[in-house]
């Protein structure tokens, strides 16, 4: 492995706390929207425990509010714990106790090394759990501190001091939400939503009259709009701030969150001094007491500089596709760009995906820029290789498996190919396969992964097998949805009969049958 240099470590800790702040920021704003429509205080407490475990990157959450006289907390909601103990296990109140310390002085506390800890003792909570690390903030509100939020760690990296930024945002939802459930409970006028919070999002965040009309539009709306006066905009159908060229899209939606359901759409429109923006937006019903939809909300994220990139990729195509009509160019040239574009592809589905906030999405952008990247490599031998009958499949598919290698981070994998020519027109076939094959295997399995192909007279055995502990009976579905088992039986040419699994041994071992 290279040495980095002090430059480049620097860098490379600034990028991961760059990613971690970011994540966190939008895990804030996002139960801070989820909060409005929660009327239920457990199922609150829950979701905040989940959401602070998820942004900080470990499985240990919880909850802890003082018994009456006691000198105890009790955990009274978490994620990661024992479910016996939610609702159950108590850790002392005091000042020798981290969460205690936080609750009674009304300040964060940070504990990195529990074990060496000179101004606690650790709780014996936390000791049967083998915690080596806790951050504590208190839940404070305006009629007192309602308890503490709690993230534990076995293991990973030191919590820091942004970190309790993100827990102070959750546990300020937290009381926030309390209070008006509270207050819900003594005035049937209480509001669904609370304007701070709403101010707190980056995003343009929108509250609508359940017949679309503009009662709340967020700070951040305002200066992303160019809006200088709420006034211009206040009592006025949303629909209305749209050009007419999207006022169709926005008309469905909202007759679709009339009926109950939350909508997700792309549309142009331009701020009030005529910028060209392109917006991701969401909308959701907000319920009243009686069931009934009081308002909307609308949430609309600036996706202006993506859709830019995608309007100069498709001037690229175009462009390339021109040259390639007008200057009638040799074969071997043609899967020269073909392969540079291809890469191009790769490049942007994977900055997509570091853009994207959804983990899902992402993996999906993932899983389709490797088999861009796989197209790619196709056109890199076939113009290396023009002048040959085929193309040595040992070759081919070391050098895709490495490509794919560096795109997961050198993961271990190991290959083992038969010397056969391969067909130009069945070279990507067999390169989708395999790609597939091992990258299922990356994302279900474990270990080591070992890729196995053997010439079998007109066919090819593609082995994949990892470290795993075997598929599911059920695996794979005879008429699955996934889209990367469809291309292996599409691709094999033998369809459902194509595949098997061989669960002898306890691994996680998959054999396709590949006609050449």
């Amino acid at each position: 492995m290279p040495t980095l240099s002090p430059d480049e470590v620097v860098r490379a800790a600034l990028q991961v706390s760059h990613e971690r702040l970011r994540k966190q920021h939008e895990l804030v704003v996002g139960f801070a929207v989820q909060s409005l429509n929660m009327s239920n205080i457990d199922d609150l407490l829950t979701l905040a425990c989940a959401i602070a475990a998820q942004g900080m990157g470990t499985q240990f959450a919880k909850v802890l509010q003082p018994l009456p006289e006691s000198a105890l907390f009790i955990l009274s909601h978490g994620v990661g714990w024992n479910k016996a103990d939610i609702g159950n296990a108590t850790v002392g109140a005091d000042d020798a106790s981290p969460a205690g310390y936080a609750f009674t002085s009304n300040r964060p506390v940070i504990s990195n090394h529990l074990g060496q800890e000179l101004r606690f003792r650790t709780p014996s909570l936390l000791r049967d759990y083998d915690i080596k690390r806790a951050i504590n903030v208190p839940v404070r509100g305006a009629s007192g501190t309602f308890g503490v939020l709690e993230v534990d760690s076995r293991d990973g990296d030191d919590f820091i001091e942004s970190d309790l930024v993100f827990l102070e945002g959750l546990a300020t939802i937290i009381a926030m939400a309390i209070e008006r459930l509270a207050a819900k409970l003594e005035s049937r006028n209480a509001h669904p939503y609370s304007e701070s919070v709403l101010n707190a999002s980056p995003d343009c965040v929108k509250i609508l009259s359940c017949q679309g009309e503009v009662e709340f539009f967020n700070e951040a709306g305002l200066c992303r709009m160019q809006i200088a006066d709420f006034g211009k905009v206040a009592g006025r159908p949303w629909v209305d701030l749209w050009p007419e060229a999207s006022k169709q899209v926005v008309i469905g939606a909202l007759a679709q969150v009339k009926k109950g359901d939350s909508v997700r759409f792309e549309s142009f429109c331009p701020t009030f001094k005529g910028e060209p923006r392109w917006w991701d937006v969401t909308a959701a019903p907000i319920y009243a007491d009686n069931g009934e939809i009081d308002k909307i909300i609308a949430v609309s994220r600036d996706i202006t500089e993506r859709h830019e990139q995608e309007l100069r990729l498709a001037a690229l195509v175009d462009v390339q596709n021109t040259q390639l009509t007008e200057s009638g160019l040799h074969l071997e040239e043609i899967h020269h760009r073909v392969k540079n574009s291809l890469h191009l592809v790769n490049t942007l589905l994977l900055l997509q995906a570091n853009l994207s906030n959804e983990e899902s999405v992402k993996a999906q952008l993932q899983i389709a820029a490797n088999r861009v990247l796989t197209i790619a490599a196709v056109h890199e031998r076939l113009y290396q290789d023009a002048d040959e009958q085929g193309v040595s499949a040992p070759e081919y598919l070391r050098a895709l498996l490495g490509d794919m290698q560096k795109a997961f981070g050198d993961p271990d994998i190991t290959c083992t190919v038969d010397a056969f020519p391969l067909p130009a027109e069945r070279m990507a076939p067999l390169g989708l396969v395999v790609s597939e094959l091992v990258t299922n295997a990356l994302k279900y399995g474990r270990g080591a992964i070992c890729v196995n192909v053997v010439k079998q007279g007109p066919d090819a055995l593609i082995e994949v097998s990892d470290e795993g502990d075997g598929f599911p009976e059920t695996y794979p579905k005879p008429s699955g949805t996934g889209l990367g088992m469809r291309l292996v039986k599409s691709y094999s040419g033998y369809g459902e009969q194509a595949i098997t699994l061989d669960t002898s041994t306890g691994l996680s071992t998959i054999r396709v049958r590949f006609k050449l």
